[in-house]
C-alpha cells in the first residue's frame, strides 16, 4: 500500500509516517516511480509507534519495544525490561512532582475562595 493508505488506516500522518522511516522504525519497498510501498504488518507498526511516541517514549525504548513484537531472544525482552525500568522510575518521578504541583495550587485556590476542598475531585 501507498503511504496515503498507510496514513488513512493507520490514523498516522504521512509527515510522521516519513519520519518512522527515516528514522528506522518502519521500511518501505521504493517502486520504479518512488513511490514508497509498505507491507500489510505496517499499519500496525505504525500505530504502534504513534502510541508509544504520544506517551513519550524514547525513541530507544520504541525500537525496543518493535524489536519485541515478533520473535525475540531472552537478551532482547531483558534489554527492554531494563529500559522500562528506566522509564518506570521516570514516570513516577513525574507523577510526584505533578501531584505536588496540584496540590500547591489546590491549597492557593482554596485560600483565595475559589474553590472549596470537597468540590476538587481527587484522582
Amino acid at each position: 500500500m501507498r503511504i496515503g493508505e498507510l496514513s488513512a488506516r493507520s490514523g498516522v500522518s504521512q509527515r510522521s509516517l516519513r519520519y518512522y522511516e527515516e528514522r528506522g522504525l518502519i521500511s518501505a519497498h521504493r517502486e520504479p516511480n518512488g513511490y514508497r510501498h509498505y507491507d500489510e504488518s505496517t499499519v500496525e507498526q505504525a500505530r504502534t509507534i504513534h502510541m508509544l511516541f504520544g506517551m513519550d517514549f524514547p525513541r530507544d525504548v520504541v525500537q525496543s519495544v518493535l524489536a519485541c513484537a515478533g520473535p525475540a531472544s531472552a537478551a532482547t525482552h531483558d534489554a527492554l525490561a531494563d529500559q522500562l525500568e528506566v522509564v518506570l522510575d521516570e514516570l513516577t518521578e513525574r507523577i510526584t512532582k505533578l501531584s505536588d504541583t496540584r496540590q500547591q495550587i489546590e491549597t492557593f485556590l482554596e485560600s483565595r475562595g475559589r474553590r472549596s476542598p470537597t468540590s476538587v475531585a481527587r484522582g
